[in-house]
């Protein structure tokens, strides 16, 4: 396998879609009219923001009011950060997460309080996992103003069941929680939490995304589910001239094209599983349990550097993490099953020299 395979790049390090959305929305941006580029919603003049967050509120049975629409996932949690956390605040947070959660709170001056996760075994993979109880000991020792919760996490995969979460939920009523579920759909399409979590919890916020399922990331479109008590995030985030038409005509293809999304789901699935069994055949390698579009894989830190010059040179990049928590480990993106064979033929060819 000298010969390159591929002459550009493959990016299989920000996990982002390789496979692309459904092809509705190609065929959708073939007709874009004038209306949709030039013109500002009027959907605001029907009292309500968009049509898109008129869409998903009749799907999950909630007010239109509840639902808000924001750059990406990214963009709720500056938002949502920027509008309720004072200098001098705190911000509990996962320890082995995004980066960007640890970064956030100091833009206004508050301070970050970390919950470690643990690691486990889940169906006999390597796993890590929340622990529940150790959370709430230090939600009640530090109370902090916002709490954060990814499910399922970046960059570690792994997701909180909705029995511990309502648990923590139910420990937190003090504070805003936010669960970021960027990576819904992989790894479970369950809603049946949603609403009644709502409905009991008026200072949850629930964040999503069309950036990874719906592999629409460079459309930066995403919304969230916010709680009753939440009206002044509400007002914080609306926009009286609307959002961007064609990205919620995008959104909106998507939310009606599912069966494509579930068949590509299925294709990543099959290559998880492949990949499980491919790394944990590697001396020194430990891949991890991933409900996500990516997974994590430890693997001897010796051969990092060296790895990485090694898919460079054959035009793979996958992320190796160089953060407080993790020293030792890689991300690697899902990408399409021709891409994830040639990477792990490729790592078993840099062992083979």
């Amino acid at each position: 396998m000298s010969e390159k395979k591929y002459k550009t790049i493959q990016y299989l390090d920000r996990n982002e879609s390789q496979y692309g959305p459904s092809p509705k929305c190609y065929d959708y941006l073939k007709t874009v009219s004038i209306e949709e580029l030039s013109w500002y919603s009027r959907d605001f003049a029907r009292g309500v923001k968009s049509k898109l967050s008129e869409r998903i509120a009749k799907d999950f049975g909630f007010k239109e009011t509840q639902i808000i629409l924001s750059y990406g996932s990214e963009d709720i949690l500056k938002q949502l950060i920027h509008r309720y956390v004072m200098r001098g605040d705190k911000i509990l947070i996962p320890k082995e997460a995004w980066w960007y959660y640890k970064k956030v709170a100091y833009e206004v001056g508050g301070f970050n309080v970390e919950y470690p996760m643990i690691k486990g075994k889940i169906d006999g993979i390597d796993s890590y996992l929340y622990d529940v109880d150790k959370m709430i000991s230090i939600y009640d020792r530090e109370r902090p103003r916002v709490v954060i919760i990814a499910s399922p996490n970046n960059p570690t995969g792994n997701k909180i069941s909705s029995e511990d979460l309502y648990r923590f939920l139910d420990a937190c009523r003090g504070s805003i929680v936010m669960i970021d579920e960027a990576y819904w759909g992989f790894g479970s399409m369950d809603n049946s939490y949603v609403k009644p979590y709502l409905d009991e919890f008026p200072n949850l916020i629930i964040c999503r995304t069309f950036s990874k399922y719906f592999a629409l990331a460079g459309s930066r479109i995403g919304f969230s589910f916010a709680g009753n008590n939440l009206e002044e995030l509400k007002g914080f985030t609306t926009r009286y001239l609307g959002y961007n038409l064609v990205s919620e005509n995008l959104a909106m293809i998507c939310l009606d094209d599912i069966e494509y999304y579930k068949k590509v789901t299925q294709m990543m699935q099959e290559d998880k599983e492949m990949f499980y069994r491919e790394f944990s055949k590697l001396d020194g390698f430990t891949p991890y349990k991933s409900y996500a579009n990516f997974m994590m894989v430890d693997m001897p830190s010796k051969i990092r550097k060296d790895l990485d010059k090694f898919l460079k040179e054959r035009n793979l990049l996958i992320k190796f993490l160089d953060e407080e928590a993790f020293k030792t480990e890689t991300r690697i993106t899902l990408g399409t099953k021709e891409q994830n064979k040639y990477l792990i033929e490729s790592i078993k060819e840099f062992l083979n020299k």
